[in-house]
C-alpha cells in the first residue's frame, strides 16, 4: 500500500522499519508506565494507541498521505509490543505454573492469530473497495476492532503497580521501592543478548528467503507455503519450548536454540536454491527463533523484583526491535552484493559467536557456583550433582520447586 501511494520500492519498505521502531520505543515507555499504574493499564494504553494507528493508516490511505501512513504505521507499533510484552503478564497471573510455560502459552496463543490473520487478506480487500480505498485498508479496519476489543478485556483485570507494592526508600519524584543488589546480571546479558541475536538472525535469514525463491521460479503458491512453515515454527511449538526451558535451564535452552539457529541457517546456505529443503530450514529457524525468545526471556526476567523485572522486559523488546531493524536492512545490502547463502552464512555466524559466549559465560557461573559452594562446606547430592532446589537461587529459576 505504502509502494502504490509512494510509488517505489524506496517507500514499500518503510512502514516495516518505522513499524519495527515504533514497537522497540513503545516497548520501553510502556514497561515504564507498567511500574507507576501497574501492567494492565500499560497494555491497555498500548492496545488503545495500536486503534489510532489503525485509524490513522485508513484516513491518509484514503487521501494519499504517504507520512500520514507511515506515522500511523509507528503508533501501530504500540500494538505489537503490546502483544509481545503480555507474555510476561503470563507467569504473573499464574503463580502456580512455572515462568517459562506461563510465558510460552500466550506465544502458543499467538499461533491462531498468525495462521488467520494472512487468511483475511481477501476479505479486506473487499471492504477496501467499498470504501473506495487501497484494498489493504479492510486489514486496517479490522485491526483496529481487534486491537479495541483487547484493551476492552485487560482494562478489566487491574493490576497494583510494583512501585506501590514495595515501600519507599527514599522520598523523591521517582519511582520507589528498588531492591538491593546488581541491576545487571550475567543472566541479565545472556538473556539480552540471546533475545537480540535470535531476532537478528531470524529476521534477517528469513527476510530474504520469499526473494531468492522468486529469484529460482517458484510462483506465489509455494513461496506463501514456505512463509506458513516458517510461522508455524515461529509459534506453535511454544509449550514444548516452555518445558525444555523449564526442564533444561534457561542457559541450556538457550544453547540449544543457537545451535538450531546455526543448523537453520547451515542448511539455508546449502539448499538455497532448492525450494522444499528451503522451506524446512525455514521452518527449522521459526523452531531456533521460538526456544530462544522463551529461554531468553526466562533468563532477562529471572531472579529479579517486579519493579526492575518490567524495565528488563522494555529492554528486550528494544533490544529485538533493533536487532529486527538492522538485520532487515543489512541482509537486503548483502543479498544485492553477494546472494543469499552470503546472507545464511552471516547469519550461521552470528549464531554461533552467540553460542560461543553463552557457553563460555554459562561455565564460567556454574565454576564459580561450584567453587563458592566448596568453600562453603556444601555437600553435593551424587544424584544431581548439584545443592537441593533454593527458592532464591538458579535451580528456582530453571524450574524446580521446593516440595510442600
Amino acid at each position: 500500500m505504502a509502494g502504490e501511494i509512494g510509488g517505489s520500492d524506496l517507500a514499500a519498505g518503510l512502514p516495516q522499519a518505522v513499524g519495527v521502531l515504533g514497537a522497540g520505543g513503545a516497548a520501553v515507555v510502556m514497561s515504564r508506565f507498567a511500574r507507576r499504574r501497574g501492567r494492565s493499564q500499560s497494555l491497555t494504553y498500548g492496545a488503545s494507541v495500536a486503534v489510532l494507528g489503525c485509524l490513522a493508516v485508513i484516513a491518509s490511505a484514503v487521501s494519499g498521505a504517504l507520512p500520514g501512513v507511515l506515522l500511523g504505521t509507528c503508533l501501530l507499533g504500540a500494538g505489537n509490543a503490546a502483544v509481545m510484552l503480555s507474555r510476561y503478564a503470563a507467569p504473573e497471573l499464574s503463580p502456580a505454573i512455572s515462568r517459562p510455560r506461563a510465558m510460552a502459552s500466550v506465544l502458543a496463543a499467538t499461533t491462531v492469530g498468525a495462521v488467520i490473520g494472512p487468511n483475511l487478506l481477501g476479505t479486506s480487500a473487499i471492504v477496501g473497495r467499498l470504501t473506495h480505498g487501497p484494498d489493504l485498508v479492510g486489514a486496517y479496519m479490522l485491526a483496529a476492532v481487534v486491537f479495541l476489543a483487547a484493551a476492552i478485556v485487560v482494562v478489566r483485570a487491574r493490576t497494583v503497580p510494583p512501585s506501590a507494592a514495595v515501600p519507599p526508600t527514599r522520598s523523591t519524584g521517582r519511582i520507589k521501592g528498588r531492591v538491593a543488589g546488581p541491576k545487571w546480571t550475567i543472566h541479565t546479558v545472556i538473556g539480552l543478548t540471546v533475545l537480540a541475536v535470535a531476532n537478528l538472525v531470524m529476521v534477517g535469514v528469513m527476510t530474504m528467503a520469499p526473494l531468492q525463491m522468486s529469484h529460482h521460479g517458484s510462483g506465489f503458491g509455494l513461496i506463501g507455503l514456505v512463509v506458513s512453515a516458517h510461522i508455524a515454527g515461529m509459534f506453535a511449538p511454544s509449550m514444548t519450548s516452555g518445558r525444555l526451558t523449564e526442564r533444561l535451564g534457561g542457559e541450556v535452552a538457550a544453547i540449544v536454540a543457537l545451535m538450531i539457529l546455526w543448523l537453520a541457517c547451515g542448511c539455508a546456505a546449502l539448499v538455497g536454491q532448492q525450494p522444499l529443503p528451503l522451506g524446512a530450514a525455514m521452518l527449522l529457524l521459526g523452531v531456533g527463533w521460538n526456544l530462544a525468545i522463551v529461554s531468553g526471556g526466562d533468563l532477562l526476567t529471572c531472579s529479579v523484583a517486579q519493579v526492575d523485572r518490567l524495565h528488563r522486559e522494555g529492554l528486550g523488546e528494544l533490544a529485538m526491535a533493533i536487532a529486527a531493524t538492522i538485520g532487515g536492512a543489512g541482509s537486503g545490502a548483502v543479498m544485492a552484493d553477494k546472494g543469499y547463502p552470503s546472507v545464511a552464512v552471516v547469519g550461521g555466524a552470528l549464531a554461533g559467536i552467540a553460542l560461543v559466549a553463552v557457553v563460555a559465560s554459562t561455565t564460567r557461573v556454574r565454576r564459580d557456583e561450584a567453587l563458592s559452594r566448596m568453600s562453603s562446606g556444601e555437600t553435593i547430592p551424587a544424584s544431581r550433582g548439584a545443592p537441593p532446589p533454593d527458592p532464591t537461587g538458579s535451580h528456582f529459576r530453571n524450574g524446580y520447586r521446593p516440595s510442600k
